[in-house]
């Protein structure tokens, strides 16, 4: 054999080799699946998770469907035909799955509705259909002396029924085709979100329907967890890698990521508000509370918006219009309304992206008169005031469900487009320790669908002895954990404190935790103790020139009282031992703790560079 045979033959081997290699890698999708907007985040060439826009340019893509004659339109330009065409154009379908229809809020004031006669939701709408293909003719021969020439058949029209599945369905499939498009090849391996409120039977039914979209869904992901896993949450090394750090007002949050912390997830979209209070311990997530009201979302903000532009319309037109409608509107009132909320969607991303005034345009609004107007920042938050404060409340109320305060947050994570709005961020800042960063290092609208894209990465590339059937049924089983935080106390101090706490109370058992304390030099010794969090507070008194300045602002609220601050202790209750280690200078001491499944407590100390020196006990 020649060498340019052999050369070639080489060449067309490496080919086959490659072309082996890329059909045998998982091809990643994660698909953020809401009720008003979805995203879809693909792995890119360097292995980091990242949202994509669909083929018009669009990373959150408008759940809707919308049917014009013998066209469909799917995502982001089926909106706009709520305004002539709201009777034919679907949308909220996510949360009607695995529902019937006496289930469900009937209420659909400018989409289609739901349609009485089907026991799962479903709506009808009007289409053409297209006339039947002509049969081939036999003869090309002109027609006989005295007839006509037939006359192309004419599209007619038709109405077609589709329940709620069949929608999402069509919906997810045109996500998938994006995806496809932009990868390059169909991906293999998807995780698809849902809500952390849905019922078994409604992610059943989104499974399913995904799946009858061509979508290999190998895990329906809780939101909250998809946000976690977003973040980073509890991987110190790869998030400050990856810049996904708080930037709290004070403290070490934004320098250093804990192992063991409590977190927040704030997740406001379109719809619904979810708060999630987790326990995060070294990479483990477990729930210690979590709610929703379906009442609280960015649509409160749209209805804020309208209601106030609405009435500088009238002011200014002297043309009435009231504005949100109610079921019983005009059709020139609900027109406008969709046309408004078209606009205000372009509002809401300049308020949210600049400190400038947000302008608000619709031609012809009403009766021939356009609308032309602007809100600033200050304007806005003012009228938004009652919203942050039933945000507030409903924080408050989850938080304390889980058995803590505020003040014992470490984190607050964000999520939801809703959540991007600097007035609500600022807002929330007001509500913890100036310590507890409010972080939205990932674009709130986008850090569901870049968690589930990593989760599927994961679940992809287990180790081919385990089987991700067995991984997630292990997830789903709630583990032991810790019932108190157990840490050290500096011998001879005088306080009931806790000097650093190194196991968090609420970690996954069996835990094991190790750190170095720098220390002086010599014996030194550390008692174990176990202990209970608290909340230490502070009274810090006006001065006299303060409650005379606020005395004379009369356009502020404001109070005689003096101002408290809530700071989380953890006091020493049950002695468990003490270590005594000879630790060179310059040299740190290190601690390990191990709690086993049955509660035995384990701790072993030495000195930095000598293992083999070490001070341990059990109990």
């Amino acid at each position: 054999m020649t060498t340019q045979a052999l050369l070639a033959q080489l060449y067309c081997t490496t080919l086959a080799l490659q072309a082996t290699v890329l059909r045998s890698a998982p091809v990643i999708l994660g698909i953020n699946f809401g009720q008003s907007f979805a995203s879809i985040a693909v792995i890119d060439k360097e292995g980091h998770a990242a949202c994509i826009a669909n083929e018009d340019g669009e990373r959150q893509i408008a759940c809707a469907v919308s049917y014009v004659e013998d066209q469909v339109y799917i995502g982001n330009g089926a909106k706009p035909q709520l305004v002539k065409n709201g009777h034919n154009t679907i949308m909220g379908f996510r949360n009607l799955l695995g529902h019937t229809y006496d289930e469900v809020d009937h209420t659909a004031i400018l989409a289609a509705p739901l349609i009485a006669e089907s026991k799962i939701p479903a709506y009808t709408v009007d289409i053409m259909v297209p006339p039947p293909a002509a049969p081939t003719p036999v003869s090309r021969s002109a027609a006989p002396s005295g007839y006509a020439t037939p006359i192309p058949a004419e599209p007619t029209a038709a109405k077609k029924t589709l329940t709620a599945p069949e929608v999402t369905t069509l919906f997810l499939q045109t996500l998938f085709t994006s995806a496809t498009d932009f990868v390059g090849t169909k991906p293999t391996h998807c995780v698809i979100s849902a809500p952390t409120w849905f019922t078994p039977a409604q992610t059943q039914a989104l499974r399913d329907a995904a799946t009858a979209a061509g979508i290999n869904v190998i895990q329906v992901l809780d939101e909250c967890a998809a946000v976690l896993v977003g973040y980073r949450a509890g991987m110190p090394e790869e998030r400050k890698e990856r810049g996904l750090l708080g930037q709290p007002e004070e403290g070490t949050a934004g320098e250093a990521e804990a192992r063991d912390k409590k977190v927040v997830v704030l997740d406001m979209g379109e719809t619904s508000l979810a708060v999630s209070v987790i326990s995060v311990a070294d990479g483990e997530y477990t729930v210690l509370n979590k709610g929703r009201d379906d009442k609280l979302g960015g649509r409160e903000f749209d209805n804020l918006l309208i209601k106030h532009f609405a009435k500088e319309f009238t002011k200014k037109t002297k043309v009435a219009l009231e504005l949100p409608c109610s079921e019983s509107a005009s059709a020139a009132d609900k027109r406008a309304e969709a046309k408004l909320r078209l606009a205000i969607d372009h509002t809401k991303r300049s308020l949210s992206a600049s400190a400038g005034p947000a302008t608000c345009a619709v031609e012809s609004l009403k009766d021939g008169y356009d609308l032309s107007t602007s809100i600033n920042r200050i304007r806005f938050d003012s009228l938004a005031g009652t919203v942050y404060r039933q945000v507030d409340a409903r924080l408050r109320e989850y938080v304390e469900g889980a058995g803590l305060e505020l003040a014992q947050i470490d984190e607050i994570l964000l999520a939801g487009s809703s959540t991007l709005l600097p007035g609500l961020q600022q807002h929330l800042s007001f509500l913890v320790p100036p310590t507890t960063p409010i972080t939205a290092a990932l674009d709130p609208s986008e850090v569901i669908a870049v968690g589930c894209a990593l989760q599927a990465l994961h679940l992809a590339n287990l180790d081919s002895k385990l089987k991700v059937d067995d991984v997630l049924a292990l997830a789903a089983n709630p583990l032991p954990t810790t019932a108190a935080p157990i840490g050290v106390v500096i011998p001879g101090a005088t306080d009931d404190l806790l000097a650093a706490k190194v196991i968090e109370v609420g970690a996954p058992l069996p835990a094991r935790r190790r750190v170095s304390f720098p220390v002086a030099g010599g014996v030194t010794a550390l008692e174990i103790w176990e202990g209970k969090d608290e909340i230490k507070v502070e009274k810090v008194e006006k001065t006299e020139s303060e409650k005379a300045a606020a005395a004379e602002d009369e356009d502020e609220y404001s109070d005689d009282e003096d101002e408290e601050i809530r700071t989380s202790v953890s006091v020493k209750t049950t002695r468990l031992g003490a270590v005594e280690v000879d630790v060179a200078e310059g040299k740190n001491l290190v601690l390990e703790i191990i709690v086993q499944r049955n509660g035995q407590v384990s701790v072993a100390a030495w000195a930095e560079g000598a293992e083999d020196k070490v001070d341990s006990f059990e109990v």
